[in-house]
């Protein structure tokens, strides 16, 4: 495993709300993957911090794995270009 200082980040996906980054996160933890989650100050300030876009990376080494796991899933949480 690589330190953390050394892990080269991919994003992943970007979903809407924590509640969906969570579950994400949690499942990709089980099968080994760490993920490193962003949202923007101003939602969690605005609309609390269970709303509001949430980027999910992994280490681009695992990245092909983690979009396996997802795909797998059948979950369809990424926010799309409609979503805007």
């Amino acid at each position: 495993m690589k330190k953390k200082d050394e892990v080269k980040w991919a994003r992943f996906i970007e979903v809407f709300g924590r509640m969906e980054a969570d579950l994400v996160e949690s499942y990709f933890k089980a099968h080994g993957i760490e993920t490193h989650l962003i949202q923007e100050a101003y939602y969690q300030y605005k609309l609390g911090a269970s709303m509001g876009r949430v980027e999910i990376l992994v280490p681009n080494f695992q990245l092909e794995q983690a979009q396996k796991l997802y795909a797998e899933s059948g979950w369809k949480f990424e926010i799309t270009e409609d979503d805007e």
